[in-house]
């Protein structure tokens, strides 16, 4: 029994986004367990389809999600119990006060 080559790209592109969300989402298993379970009923809405431009669509967004979660990815952490989030953006860490951030997305 041999897989299309459509199928092994599926397959291949499922994997990728489980690996990157594992990778990104790091120590947060809610989320990690969130987007298997988003990941795992979007490729279910479509593991019927015939349409070769559908499915190359479909895979062509697997990729740029995953691209995405890993380029932009943003990880807030809270330090000990104050206020103060340390955020981890694309390998960078700096330390921003929760309040700053709210405020600034207000205006």
């Amino acid at each position: 029994m041999s897989i299309s080559p459509s199928k092994q790209a599926a397959i291949s592109a499922y994997r990728n986004l489980l690996k990157t969300q594992r990778e990104v989402f790091t120590g947060d298993s809610k989320a990690i367990q969130a987007a298997r379970k988003e990941t795992y009923s979007r490729f279910m809405q479509y593991k019927n389809e015939s349409n070769v431009d559908v499915l190359e669509e479909k895979l062509e967004l697997a990729d740029q999600v995953s691209s995405l979660l890993r380029q932009n990815g943003v990880k807030a952490v809270r330090e000990d119990e104050g206020s103060t989030l340390k955020l981890h953006i694309k390998g960078q860490e700096g330390n921003i006060k929760f309040g700053d951030v709210a405020g600034k997305a207000k205006k």
